[in-house]
């Protein structure tokens, strides 16, 4: 338990790394006192964000393997070699068996985590899905008041589940590799209509044809989605993340996607939206952790797997039932009424 939060947010305020990956862990921890700190923490962040606040969120998501953590070093050394201060958040998967995450992305990250300008937080997933970490939108609001205004989230990038990543940040790049057969997903939705920008990596060598043909592709499949950004046509870019090539050109369309982003109000408006989701998503997840770990509904579900046990009843009867029960707990004697 933190003794002092005013102190210990001072302690943050003034650079302290150590304090600062303190509070993360107190943000990711879901104990009661910890949680009640938290808050209070979170709170005094979001009164010392700037009022003319120009950080970016950007979500950076794809397959294993196709260099997001190398990309994310490059971009990230590029950035602060402008004078730019970077936050990298993680999302590692958790295992349904073990329920462990490794985290080790810093080892892939060695320049960013060793700069005194980069803070690189490795997360686990937990069991929630969407590409994001239950405390990630909270993480992030931590390093925006510190005075990161890049902010990098590099999702668990397991495919067509990354929408929650796209609506908790402003803006969304999509990595992949040259001739690892993603050229035919392009023509489809899900996960490359989120795309802001894509970006083809590891075109250098034998495999900066099979590149230049990812990118055709993608260009071509991108007339038939319609954008999700006011104001902005998705960019189709190739690099080598590893060679270093290809990073500038990353930076600057990063650079116009955000002036392009932030004309006028838009900010403001879309980090209402962000907001608003953000509460909606998470309130969510609490619900419905209370309500399946309710005493009544685990009782009922215990009584009707007993009894499927002996094919007494019907799996999808009992299923049936258990919601009915839910909806008994929810809205009181209007059950028949839904």
């Amino acid at each position: 338990m933190v003794k002092d939060i005013f102190t210990f947010f001072s302690r943050i305020m003034k650079g302290d790394r150590v304090a600062l990956g303190q509070a993360m862990t107190l943000v990711e921890s879901e104990r009661y006192s910890d949680r009640v700190e938290a808050i209070q923490l979170l709170e005094l962040c979001h009164q010392h964000l700037p009022a003319r606040d120009k950080s970016i969120r950007m979500a950076i998501s794809g397959a294993p393997g196709v260099g997001k953590s190398t990309l994310i070093e490059a971009l990230g050394l590029k950035a602060i070699a402008q004078g730019h201060k970077v936050g990298v958040i993680t999302i590692d998967p958790t295992s349904s068996v073990s329920h462990g995450s490794i985290l080790g992305d810093k080892l892939r990250m060695p320049g960013l985590s060793v700069s005194p300008d980069a803070f690189v937080r490795s997360s686990a997933a937990g069991s929630v899905l969407g590409g994001i970490g239950r405390r990630s939108f909270e993480l992030m609001t931590l390093l925006e008041a510190v005075g990161y205004d890049i902010i990098l989230l590099e999702t668990v990038g397991v495919g067509q589940s990354e929408h929650i990543a796209w609506q908790l940040t402003d803006g969304f790049v999509l990595v992949l590799q040259p001739g690892g057969g993603d050229e035919l997903q392009g023509i489809k939705r899900g996960i490359t209509e989120l795309a802001d920008i894509v970006i083809i990596n590891k075109a250098d060598g034998s495999l900066r044809d099979s590149a230049a043909i990812s990118k055709s592709h993608y260009q071509n499949a991108i007339h038939y989605l319609a954008p999700l950004r006011n104001n902005w046509d998705p960019k189709i870019l190739m690099c080598s993340a590893l060679k270093n090539e290809g990073i500038d050109e990353f930076w600057d369309v990063l650079r116009l996607y955000m002036d392009t982003r932030w004309y006028a109000n838009q900010k403001e408006i879309e980090r209402n939206r962000q907001n608003h989701f953000w509460i909606s998503w998470s309130i969510g997840i609490t619900a419905n952790q209370l309500l399946v770990n309710h005493p009544v509904v685990q009782q009922k579900l215990r009584e009707r797997l007993s009894g499927n046990e002996n094919r007494s009843i019907p799996i999808f009867k009992a299923e049936y039932e258990i919601e009915e029960v839910m909806k008994e707990l929810i809205v009181p004697s209007t059950t028949n009424n839904i």
